[in-house]
């Protein structure tokens, strides 16, 4: 594979990795922190497990995610019961799919992480972590006709693929999406409330005393942000409901305009 498909390959994964943080159940909330060439991807260790799915159609190749030892706990220590990886992971699967087109998904295959690594090789993966730590690994690969295709088509079309994915995740198909997310209802997800944010200097910080005013980013009765496992979904003001904090849900934020005021 040429550099330049390489690259376009890896600039596709981003996108498609971007939104399968949606739909994926991680122990906390993460992030793309960056995409890497297979062979450069983190060894989440011995107690992970890795789900991989062939796919083919509009593009041709093989999907992975592969979760570290924390998430998959999570999984198995869901009120409702151990939830099947293979089901609970699929979504993700399906999301980063539907972002190279019209693509029919085979069944999950569970498996160990270090050889579903080695199925994909060639491809690119994406490094799902939070606070210094890589939580998952969501890995791609492309029929080497596909990927420049693909990745045209990413970029051209990307809010009809986001309302696509979840369309894809809510809908019935093969017995398992519909099924997957009945199963992750009572899966706990971090919601966070954001005021805003600023830049310091370790000076600064250290200056810190009790009455110090720290200056945000956000003119005073702007909308705070409000984000499920670290992904910006709404915007609200606040409100104070029998003396606790809550927020009132002013905006709906649709895929592809996150960074809208």
């Amino acid at each position: 594979m040429s550099t330049a498909t390489h690259t376009d390959l890896m600039a596709t994964l981003r996108e498609a990795a971007q939104a399968a943080l949606a739909v994926l159940p991680l122990s906390a909330p993460g992030t793309i922190t960056d995409v890497v060439g297979v062979a450069q991807a983190p060894d989440l260790g011995d107690e992970g497990t890795a789900v991989s799915a062939s796919f083919s159609g509009a593009a041709s190749g093989r999907v992975t995610v592969i979760v570290g030892e924390e998430t998959l706990n999570t999984l198995l220590m869901s009120p409702e019961g151990a939830l099947d990886p293979v089901d609970a992971l699929r979504p993700a699967l399906e999301t980063v799919v539907v972002s190279l087109g019209q693509c029919a998904l085979e069944p999950g295959v569970e498996g160990d992480p270090a050889d579903a690594l080695r199925a994909i090789d060639g491809g690119a993966v994406a490094l799902v972590g939070a606070g210094g730590e890589t939580l998952a690994l969501i890995g791609l690969t492309l029929s080497a006709t596909a990927v420049a295709a693909a990745a045209a088509a990413a970029t051209a079309t990307a809010s009809a693929q986001a309302t696509a994915a979840a369309a894809a995740v809510g809908a019935q198909s093969s017995g398992g999406p519909r099924r997957t997310m009945d199963l992750l209802r009572d899966v706990q997800m971090d919601v966070t409330v954001e005021l805003g944010r600023t830049h310091m200097t370790v000076q600064d910080l250290l200056a810190l005393t009790p009455g110090s005013v720290v200056e945000l980013d956000r003119a005073a009765g702007s909308p705070a942000d409000i984000l499920v496992n670290g992904q910006l979904i709404a915007r609200g003001e606040v409100v104070v409901v029998d003396e606790d904090y809550a927020i009132r849900i002013t905006e709906i934020v649709t895929p592809g305009t996150e960074a809208g005021a």
